[in-house]
């Protein structure tokens, strides 16, 4: 037993037992208040992906104001509508449509982290079926007269290639997957200048691969970039949705996270992760 100054006694078990119950609810509370601000913390950074350092263009196609795509990356490379285009549902919010005459311009001379070591587009494709190559995405320079990129759907199969600054070939899959139109089909095309590796993706699966040069690619632009045609020619015709460009071969891994909507909430959840799992260890 112990005893205050008035006589009275108290329980020593009861005492410890009292503050341990105490120091229990504080840390509960800690714990509860922690999680709380860690969900705000997830809502507030549900797009942290977009500030993945290789990431050059995210076009969502949902955020577009006075004819101007707005890129959802770091670098806000934004892109122009030039020809007017509609829009309709996509595979995630809305989708544009481009057609003959109507393409998204992409400024060139003042694009912000080219991609000079490695690169990879990913999309959404919903085209018409033609007979004409169609163009998804391509840059020209003024070091010489020929695209730098040529990433086309065709008849035959997929077009795959890049030219560098000095004309010649760093890599090339021609041809690729046959993609029918008429229906959404997710594209990723990836190249790793350090390996050569190159590497197409139709719907989350490797279809085609093969080894390229272990250069350097273009980073002279200074003429134009675009999405939907060439040289005013092979135009796309039909719907694309949610187009990432990346200066960096994007993973496996990665490639089904886009594909399925995952890859902007993985990377944040990927950071909230341990901390997570450090509260519900109580640690």
């Amino acid at each position: 037993m112990l005893y205050n100054p008035t006589g009275n006694c108290y329980n020593a078990q009861r005492i410890s037992e009292s503050l341990n119950a105490n120091t229990k609810i504080r840390s509960t509370t800690l714990k509860k208040l922690f999680a709380i601000a860690l969900t705000l913390a997830f809502c507030a950074a549900t797009y942290a992906g977009l500030d993945d350092p290789g990431l050059s263009i995210y076009y969502s196609f949902d955020d577009v104001k006075n004819d101007v795509v707005k890129d959802g990356s770091k670098y806000k490379n934004d892109g122009e509508i030039v020809g007017g285009a509609k829009f309709n549902d996509g595979k995630v919010g809305k989708a544009i449509e481009l057609k003959q005459g109507v393409w998204i311009k992409i400024n060139g001379p003042e694009f912000k982290n080219l991609p000079k070591d490695g690169f990879t587009l990913a999309t959404w494709v919903n085209h018409e079926d033609s007979a004409q190559p169609q163009s998804l995405f391509d840059a020209i320079g003024d070091k010489h007269g020929d695209g730098l990129f040529h990433v086309e759907i065709r008849p035959a199969g997929f077009r795959f290639f890049h030219r560098n600054d000095d004309q010649a070939q760093v890599f090339n899959i021609n041809p690729g997957p046959i993609i029918k139109g008429k229906k959404w089909h997710h594209f990723v095309g990836t190249y790793d200048g350090k390996t050569g590796e190159v590497a197409i993706y139709v719907d989350g699966k490797r279809t085609h691969e093969a080894k390229g040069a272990k250069a350097k690619l273009a980073t002279n632009w200074k003429v134009t970039a675009g999405i939907g045609h060439h040289k005013n020619g092979r135009w796309y015709m039909g719907l694309l949705d949610e187009f990432f460009l990346f200066s960096r071969a994007i993973s496996k891994e990665e490639v089904k996270e886009i594909m399925n909507d995952d890859f902007l909430a993985v990377k944040s959840l990927d950071k909230l992760s341990v901390t997570w799992g450090e509260i519900k260890e109580g640690r």
